[in-house]
């Protein structure tokens, strides 16, 4: 029997979703049914954040980025969750909504939602901030 795996958008957009919405949403699969297993405790530690420089396109280390990761067993199904900073109840939570998304349990449709409403807020504030720059854009005339 293989372990079935976490889609990469359930992942990014809930380590990304706001995490009171997330939090919320934990405890209440949790309420249903509060068996779950943690494998990986909430641990606070740093990635290296490597980019790429756009003009020679050559990759180049940021900096270092505090993050928090959790896994958890729920039904037979990983979570795994890694979200930006310290806070290990939402790395937690991100990691049962992950299991309860994998698992196809009850509310694996609301974790769904939860996914494309935080993509779509994000989509949306990204759009008001470009709105907001757009006049500061400077044009250059070429000289032939």
């Amino acid at each position: 029997m293989t372990t079935p795996l976490i889609p990469a958008w359930v992942s990014s957009e809930l380590n990304q979703a706001d995490a009171a919405e997330v939090i919320a949403l934990a405890s209440a699969c949790l309420t249903d049914d509060p068996d779950i297993t943690v494998t990986r405790p909430a641990t606070v530690g740093v990635v290296v954040t490597q980019v790429r420089e756009p003009i020679a396109e050559e990759r180049f280390i940021l900096g270092d980025t505090m993050v928090c990761r959790a896994e958890v067993t729920r039904r037979g199904s990983p979570g795994w969750a890694m979200r930006l900073g310290g806070d290990k109840m939402a790395a937690l939570a991100a990691a049962i909504l992950a299991a309860e998304y994998t698992s196809d349990g009850p509310r694996a449709g609301e974790v769904g939602d939860l996914c494309t409403r935080s993509a779509e807020q994000r989509r949306a504030g990204r759009a008001r901030e470009w709105e907001r720059l757009a006049p500061s854009i400077v044009e250059f005339e070429e000289i032939p």
